[in-house]
């Protein structure tokens, strides 16, 4: 018995200090108010893991940062983004943005405005094929599946919770003022 109350006071703890992750949606990112420039400050992360793959054809035998497996008798390279992996911004539209999850100037996925997943921002996909759909990701071309396309972002509220944002309101000059 006091090993089942230590435990679940172990969890209470664990669970206090896990950080409060929600999806980044249309309707969080109106209700946060911060502009582009603000948001490379927030810390995003993945829902769910990305699993990004290739085929190494016989003359290929440069592997950029994966790892090597033999899937049907094929050298594929697959890289693996684990779900709760930090990312930040690297670029950003219109309700696109770049999130990168490691260092590399050409590292990075789109993710964009999902209106069929409640305004979340999910990876986009560069073109799609029989449920399986091309990237660009460190200047090749990777696929990824679908349930990996459904991977959406998350980021920190209680973080956000606790920024402080400076902000002033330039009045303007007219002409004689010193």
């Amino acid at each position: 018995m006091k090993s089942i109350f230590t435990l679940i006071i172990g969890l209470l703890m664990l669970c206090s200090c896990s950080p409060e992750l929600v999806p980044f949606t249309s309707q969080v990112e109106r209700d946060i108010g911060l502009s582009k420039q603000q948001l490379t400050k927030v810390q995003f992360f993945n829902s769910t893991p990305i699993v990004l793959y290739r085929e190494l054809s016989k003359n290929t035998t440069e592997v950029v940062s994966g790892e090597v497996k033999i899937v049907d008798g094929k050298q594929v390279e697959e890289i693996v983004i684990a779900p709760r992996t930090p990312g930040v911004i690297v670029s950003s539209s219109s309700e696109r943005m770049g999130i990168s999850f490691e260092k590399g100037a050409d590292r990075y996925l789109v993710f964009g405005l999902n209106k069929h997943k409640s305004g979340a921002y999910t990876v986009l996909a560069r073109d799609w094929n029989n449920n399986i759909g091309y990237v660009d990701y460190d200047g090749r071309e990777y696929s990824i599946s679908a349930q990996s396309a459904a991977t959406f972002l998350m980021i920190n509220m209680q973080k956000l919770k606790n920024l402080n944002v400076k902000s002033r309101t330039a009045k303007g000059r007219t002409v004689g003022e010193l």
